[in-house]
């Protein structure tokens, strides 16, 4: 649950990072299931998403995201929000909404029941099960860092949290109740939860809130027991970065946009891949229920259709996992959405420009990771090369790679139209004094199909040369 401010905070984080675990690439990261690795995400935010704002009606177009090439539905928290009225316990961003609605999906009252707004607790089994039959996988969100201030469980724990000498509770970050992750029997608690949501349910895996505000030692504990029921098959997700944390906690970091430029692009992805353990993965993705709710004009608005197309582009082609949110196929721009009251968004617009459009390219593109398993098959560098071009101001190029075949990925990142070669000689990777010289040999062998398997504005002119137009893009093999 991160402002826009907190996503600078976390780069500034990230940057500290780099520093301290400057080997952490000296080890693999740990390995995942294929139906996370292989997949496509989109975040379920029930309040918009649906007319009824239901479990019952997003179960129903469970075939509508299958149909678009979604394999992973991941709701924002439904279990019981605390209904506590004192605006003191409220955030910020909530009394700002004006909604004066105490329900926060991330201010959980009780961490084991589905809250009334949404339907029951066997309406999330009947949503799970619906998934499940149609080959779906679902991800809950857990919310461990702080919650509600009446919560039952602060009652007959008292513990588990801080208290002011007056009897009151102490207020953490948002204003909510910090849990403290010192008490043992809070650890056990929690773990017992997330046990409790695999088995009553049927949730195949967790994004967690904040998941970086925790000890990683409490998420190592909690992937451990998942592993023992799960046979290793199911996930946690964690929305935040240390450089360690794939080793054992977790499956994946969240991999935020890094800006319409395509040095930047290309760069924060080189500097986190050499500072995360190898085949390190990321959920890449511009909007999620923090941006949509904050960022005013939307990226529709504020970066315009084409350039979210371009943004859509890396999200699907890059290694990691694509995570669309809530109305990103219907290139929804409405400013009512928020996540602190009910703004059904206008399913009209997939009859409709922008929209119709929209959803035609992310089922391209989903269909595309399901066609090409280059795309899929490595994470890291080990299956991702960057390419220098005569424009690289402007333009990105990167091959993606996994012996079987090679696929190549050209984005102008200007409204520009522009015409540059595209080298597929590969400098040798800087290494530390201390360590040996790079001795692997990267270059890109083979010659580039004139046939895309996408293009967009763009044009294959020969050899390694294109021409790319405004937020143009290409996608093609590079045959041996």
């Amino acid at each position: 649950m991160r402002t826009l401010c907190g996503t600078i905070l976390v780069a500034a984080m990230v940057a500290a990072n780099f520093a301290f675990g400057a080997n952490a690439h000296m080890q693999d990261a740990r390995k995942s299931p294929e139906w996370f690795t292989r997949g496509v995400m989109y975040q379920i935010q029930p309040r918009a998403f649906t007319p009824e704002g239901t479990l019952k009606a997003a179960a129903e177009k469970l075939p509508y995201l299958k149909d678009l090439g979604v394999t992973i539905a991941y709701l924002v928290p439904v279990m019981k929000m605390d209904t506590d009225m004192d605006k003191g316990f409220w955030s910020p961003r909530q009394i700002k909404s004006g909604f004066d609605n105490p329900k926060n999906q991330y201010r959980i009252s009780d961490y084991f029941h589905v809250d009334e707004e949404y339907g029951t607790d066997a309406d999330l089994r009947d949503f799970c099960a619906a998934a499940h039959g149609i080959g779906m996988k679902v991800v809950f969100d857990l919310v461990y860092l702080h919650c509600g201030p009446t919560a039952p469980v602060l009652k007959e724990h008292p513990e588990f949290t801080w208290w002011n000498p007056d009897g009151t509770v102490k207020k953490g970050p948002w204003r909510f109740p910090k849990l403290n992750f010192a008490e043992p029997k809070l650890r056990e608690y929690l773990i017992g939860n997330i046990l409790y949501l695999m088995k009553e349910y049927g949730a195949d895996g967790f994004r967690c809130d904040v998941g970086d505000g925790i000890p990683l030692d409490f998420w190592c504990d909690a992937h451990d027991m998942m592993d023992s029921v799960s046979g290793g098959r199911a996930v946690l997700l964690c929305e935040g970065f240390t450089v360690c944390n794939q080793y054992k906690g977790f499956d994946a970091d969240y991999g935020w946009f890094p800006g319409l430029n395509a040095a930047r692009v290309r760069n924060s992805w080189v500097e986190r891949e050499s500072s995360c353990p190898v085949g390190s993965r990321f959920v890449n993705h511009y909007e999620n229920h923090d941006i949509a709710t904050d960022l005013r004009p939307r990226r529709e608005v504020q970066w315009g259709h084409e350039a979210v197309d371009q943004v859509l582009v890396w999200m699907f082609t890059l290694d990691g996992v694509p995570m669309l949110f809530t109305g990103n196929e219907l290139a929804d721009s409405d400013e009512r959405h928020s996540m602190f009251g009910k703004t059904p968004m206008d399913w009209t617009q997939l009859d409709r420009e922008p929209g119709k459009s929209r959803h035609a390219l992310v089922k391209r593109l989903a269909a595309l990771r399901r066609e090409h398993s280059a795309f899929t098959d490595i994470n890291g560098e080990g299956g991702l090369t960057w390419l220098d071009t005569t424009a690289n101001d402007s333009v990105t190029a990167f091959v993606r790679r996994n012996g079987r075949e090679t696929m190549l990925v050209v984005q102008n990142w200007t409204g520009k139209d522009v015409r540059c070669d595209v080298s597929f000689a590969v400098p040798k990777r800087k290494t530390a004094s201390y360590l040996a010289a790079d001795e692997e040999n990267r270059d890109v062998k083979g010659r580039v199909s004139p046939d895309a398997v996408y293009s967009k504005n763009a044009e294959f002119v020969g050899g390694t040369t294109f021409r790319v137009g405004a937020w143009g893009a290409w996608i093609s093999k590079v045959h041996f």
